[in-house]
């Protein structure tokens, strides 16, 4: 008969838990790097949002907390059209927050394929939950664009040092 101990240390030392346990989040002063996804970090242009491939070629995107947090508050999004083919780097969406009026810029290629039409009426998932509320889903097989985008690993030390220097923190807003 096989004891508990020895079922736990199987599990422990296998690699179906050990991925479990690498896959869990990041997070430096409440601001969250999902691990499940990739990220595409500009400081100079304070840009960060991340893609998750639902399936094959379909990529969610959306805002990285710690962008959510920066936007704060939120009061509208206006978002281009299912059917609008984009490149890398084109106009995604318009958005207003604070003071400001500012674009959001595609990280990849390819053809928006489905809105949340949600974030229109009400933008506040963005900044309350922006790892749940995706943006648009995009269509894309543009390998080039796929490749810039960068792992959580890749972006923890710059996302780190944006939040010490710029005094961020990603608490939730109410």
């Amino acid at each position: 008969m096989i004891s508990r101990r020895e079922v736990l240390k199987f599990f422990l030392a296998s690699s179906l838990f050990s991925r479990a346990k690498n896959m869990e989040d990041i997070v430096i002063k409440g601001c969250v790097i999902k691990k499940d996804r990739l990220y595409r970090v500009n400081e100079e242009r304070m840009l960060f949002q991340w893609v998750k491939e639902e399936k094959k070629d379909i990529y969610s995107i959306g805002f990285m907390s710690i962008l959510a947090s920066l936007a704060y508050p939120l009061y509208s999004i206006k978002i281009k059209p299912v059917g609008t083919l984009l490149e890398y780097d084109d106009n995604l969406a318009i958005v207003e927050a604070g003071k400001r009026v500012s674009t959001f810029p595609t990280p990849i290629g390819g053809k928006i394929v489905e809105v949340n039409h949600a974030l229109e009426k009400d933008p506040s998932p963005i900044v309350s939950h922006p790892y749940e509320t995706w943006i648009v889903r995009i269509k894309s097989s543009d390998e080039e664009s796929i490749k810039r985008l960068k792992r959580a690993d890749d972006i923890l030390e710059i996302i780190r040092t944006i939040i010490s220097r710029e005094g961020i923190e990603c608490l939730p807003k109410r």
